[in-house]
């Protein structure tokens, strides 16, 4: 299915059901006459294609969540990333040059959101993980952060990215700045500050630009909509997390975790 026909709106009739497939969820829908009913499963194996079915209804039983939400018909369902950092542990060996550029794609697991009436926050109904991460920590014991796990998911060309449909693209570019070769084996991405555009049927998130000055200097890291990635018109699907034009480095931002060597 064509990502816009999935993530849209949709116009319930009362006492209909609609069953949302993406990932490793199923999440069953049912409009009644002041609210909705939604259940959810998670599936031994991730749907392959984003999909979206009526169905005759489900079992009210103690899994099913209750919203009394008044007399709207609409239900907006919308992609997100995940509401914490990602983080990126190497496999391979990655050696950037003295003055160099490396750009890697990351595949990064989308959330479900299931909005009423417009989206806003306090309309959000139910967030799902549509692939289940694992917890990890990020930094030193005592000043770290927790973060979810990505693990070595990435391509090195842009032109070779085969990612499942409920799944974003991160393009990152990363800039050795020093006179030393740059070791990479760590990456946290803060995935809460990045926006969602969709091309050619593929998510994407801003084009993200880190400059690495050295283990005892902070770098730098730029947020951008390009051209050659994005398209010539980007279309918008998801805004940030976080406020838009919020400092990136306004919490001592160690991106990266490195071997230097002179």
């Amino acid at each position: 299915m064509n990502p816009q026909n999935f993530w849209k709106k949709y116009e319930f009739a009362v006492n209909q059901t609609l069953l949302f497939k993406a990932g490793f969820v199923e999440v069953f829908v049912k409009h009644i006459s002041n609210g909705w009913l939604i259940n959810s499963r998670v599936a031994d194996q991730p749907n392959e294609e984003l999909q979206v079915e009526e169905v005759e209804g489900f079992d009210d039983d103690s899994n099913v969540f209750h919203f009394q939400t008044g007399k709207s018909y609409d239900l907006i369902v919308v992609p997100a990333l995940p509401n914490k950092a990602v983080v990126f542990r190497n496999n391979k060996v990655i050696k950037i040059g003295a003055g160099e550029l490396a750009n890697l794609n990351f595949r990064i697991p989308l959330d479900i959101q299931f909005y009423f009436q417009e989206i806003k926050e306090e309309n959000l109904l139910i967030e799902l993980p549509l692939q289940r991460l694992s917890d990890t920590w990020f930094g030193e014991a005592d000043n770290g952060e927790p973060a979810f796990s990505i693990g070595s998911n990435y391509d090195k060309e842009f032109s070779e990215i085969n990612a499942m449909p409920w799944e974003a693209v991160a393009p990152v570019e990363i800039n050795n700045n020093t006179t030393g070769v740059f070791d990479l084996q760590r990456l946290i991405l803060r995935v809460e500050d990045f926006s969602l555009f969709l091309k050619n049927k593929q998510l994407l998130t801003n084009h993200v630009a880190i400059e690495f000055r050295g283990p005892e200097h902070a770098g730098s890291v730029n947020l951008s909509v390009k051209k050659e990635i994005h398209g010539q018109k980007p279309l918008q699907f998801a805004k940030p997390r976080n406020e838009v034009g919020r400092n990136l480095l306004r919490k001592s931002f160690s991106f990266i975790k490195n071997i230097y060597q002179s």
